[in-house]
């Protein structure tokens, strides 16, 4: 009788967990929702906030770093897209998108949509995974974002490194929350 109720016991505990380990659905991409900026962690005691220069993306103060067109940003995601949107009176090109260069093989700037987009330059393809942005390629998800030091103190620049040496950058990890 003891050996009955334990196999039943055992057959019921392996039915409920076998059934909890199938799949519940699909994985659903979502992009953030509202507005939101864009941050890095690791090269400085706490997050510095992205910003855009002269169609290139920068962590720091915006303040600090000299340029044609130099504006702290917010963003808006849509459809695999970062959009960009200027928090301040100056004016960026409308519906300027975040874009990485993936197939360079080396270090390549990750800058915004404009006048000057280089022609291998992808926007639709960044999801999220919590809050960190990455690159979907294929079924991949790729964070090689990088940042290098510039001549301005506490200033870094974004780059997107597919391939060569990551002597003189840093890991970078971009989060949309501080």
């Amino acid at each position: 009788m003891k050996f009955t109720v334990f196999i039943s016991t055992l057959s019921l505990l392996a039915t409920t967990t076998a059934g909890a380990l199938r799949p519940i659905g699909d994985v659903v991409k979502r992009d953030p929702s509202g507005s939101f900026s864009l941050y890095d962690y690791g090269v400085a005691s706490g997050p510095l906030k992205l910003f855009y220069a002269d169609g290139l993306a920068y962590f720091g103060s915006p303040s600090a770093w000299s340029g044609s067109v130099v504006t702290d940003v917010t963003f808006t995601a849509s459809n695999s897209q970062v959009i960009a949107h200027s928090a301040s009176s100056v004016t960026i090109p409308s519906n300027s998108r975040l874009y990485v260069r993936p197939d360079t093989n080396s270090a390549a700037p990750v800058g915004f949509t404009g006048s000057n987009t280089p022609a291998d330059a992808v926007t639709d393809s960044f999801t999220w995974y919590g809050a960190w942005l990455f690159y979907q390629n294929g079924n991949a998800l790729e964070s090689k974002f990088y940042v290098k030091e510039t001549s301005v103190s506490g200033v870094w620049q974004l780059f997107w490194l597919s391939g060569g040496s990551t002597e003189g950058y840093k890991a970078g990890n971009v989060r949309n929350f501080a």
